[in-house]
């Protein structure tokens, strides 16, 4: 779904790469979770997949293609983005903001249907926020806004779904909502790449975690295999322990042993084409 082939990116004001020779194959239908220190390139290989950022040497293919070679419409209907931050004027109501998601799939011009509501509908029950609809997305919190944008990310369909620290601004509960919205992605059969600095979160929903530090791939594998203090020093620059600190992650099962694919607590399905689980990456 997702391949990065001897990556080199660089922004035109930068006097080095801020990422070099990065190489990862992300298959269909499984859950990767990058994870750097600020300023690490994970952010610049979200944008990459989407075609924004053209690499300067290497390639990044996106359903077999260059992603930069992808049309705007045809490119949103492959793939789905929630960046970090996002600047809101007008006083959409919730529900029409989500509805936003639905529109590379209109003819030009051409309003949402009832299917298109109903999945706006369906997407902030999955995350819990059904009763947000009518409510101004000005007057939503910051985590509360972040819940709502992930919601027109699920009503966009996209089998690619790329989040950057999507749980930022969250609360533990709303954190867990959004985790447990990841694995049911994967359910269903679509792909998901998100960045963060929360292990925790790694560990409870992720297939497989890549390390990257100062743009390049330290480690990729399972959370078992990466998320170990030893790697997670290198990666941070700083000394890691283990630590007994309670969790909504741990309660919830996270863990080798763990039930990482629980459903959403709403109970409520993902919009979406269902498909079956895919294994996890490898570095080319």
């Amino acid at each position: 779904m997702l391949e990065y082939r001897d990556v080199h990116l660089r922004y035109p004001e930068g006097d080095r790469d801020a990422v070099s020779g990065f190489s990862l194959s992300v298959p269909e239908g499984s859950v990767l979770a990058l994870l750097g220190p600020n300023g690490s390139g994970k952010s610049t290989l979200l944008l990459a997949a989407l075609g924004w950022m053209r690499p300067r040497s290497g390639e990044v293919l996106l359903a077999g293609r260059p992603a930069s070679s992808w049309p705007p419409g045809e490119r949103a209907r492959k793939a789905a983005y929630l960046s970090q931050i996002e600047r809101i004027s007008f006083t959409y109501e919730a529900r029409e903001f989500v509805l936003m998601g639905r529109a590379p799939h209109l003819a030009p011009l051409a309003e949402p249907d009832a299917r298109d509501e109903e999945r706006a509908r369906a997407a902030l029950d999955a995350l819990g926020i059904g009763d947000f609809a009518g409510r101004p997305v000005t007057a939503l919190s910051g985590g509360e806004l972040q819940l709502v944008r992930l919601a027109r990310c699920l009503v966009q369909e996209a089998p690619l779904v790329l989040l950057d620290e999507p749980t930022a601004a969250l609360d533990p509960a709303n954190a867990l909502r959004v985790a447990q919205a990841l694995a049911a992605l994967a359910r269903e059969g679509r792909t998901v790449v998100f960045s963060t600095h929360d292990a925790a979160l790694a560990a409870y929903a992720a297939d497989s975690v890549v390390l990257i530090r100062e743009g390049r791939l330290l480690a990729t594998g399972s959370a078992g295999e990466t998320l170990v203090p030893g790697l997670l020093s290198k990666t941070f620059s700083v000394p890691f322990g283990i630590s007994g600190a309670p969790s909504p992650f741990l309660q919830a099962g996270a863990g080798p042993t763990g039930d990482r694919r629980s459903p959403p607590p709403t109970g409520s399905s993902i919009p979406g084409a269902p498909g079956d689980r895919g294994s996890g990456p490898s570095p080319r």
